[in-house]
């Protein structure tokens, strides 16, 4: 009882006292690759609460916070780095726990297969692929 008492007083707090965090939420581009790509989060980073990247703007334990948000704007319109269609999906993701923060970017492409010039079908070697980066953050 007083476990589950404390439980809901921390959530509280970090509810209303604390920073304001967005949501992470599928946005746009492959469902399945951001399904993936979700999966491979929470396995490499057990018991981390997942927000959007532009809850770095209400983070004020991160230095340099509004750097880092308009260094990963830049890098989301530019479509050839940061891709988010069929074939690929892209996104920054802040990671949280017990109010310490990591910021990772992750990326992922569809297995492709395509016919050549002969018509010969040629498939990629790999299955759907996903690559996660840590981006190094400093917190006050």
């Amino acid at each position: 009882m007083k476990k589950m008492l404390f439980a809901i007083v921390a959530v509280f707090f970090i509810a209303c006292g604390g920073d304001k965090l967005v949501k992470f939420e599928y946005e746009k581009g492959n469902k399945e690759l951001f399904e993936k790509a979700n999966n491979l989060i929470k396995e490499k980073y057990p018991n981390y609460n997942l927000y959007s990247w532009k809850s770095l703007e209400n983070i004020s334990s991160i230095q340099e916070a509004k750097y880092k948000m308009n260094t990963i704007e830049d890098s989301i319109s530019n479509q050839e780095y940061c891709e988010n269609n069929e074939e690929h999906y892209c996104n920054y993701i802040l990671l949280e726990k017990n109010r310490r923060y990591r910021l990772i970017e992750v990326k992922c492409d569809k297995a492709y297969s395509n016919k050549n010039a002969f018509g010969v079908k040629i498939k990629s070697p790999d299955k759907d692929k996903c690559e996660i980066m840590e981006i190094p953050i400093l917190q006050k």
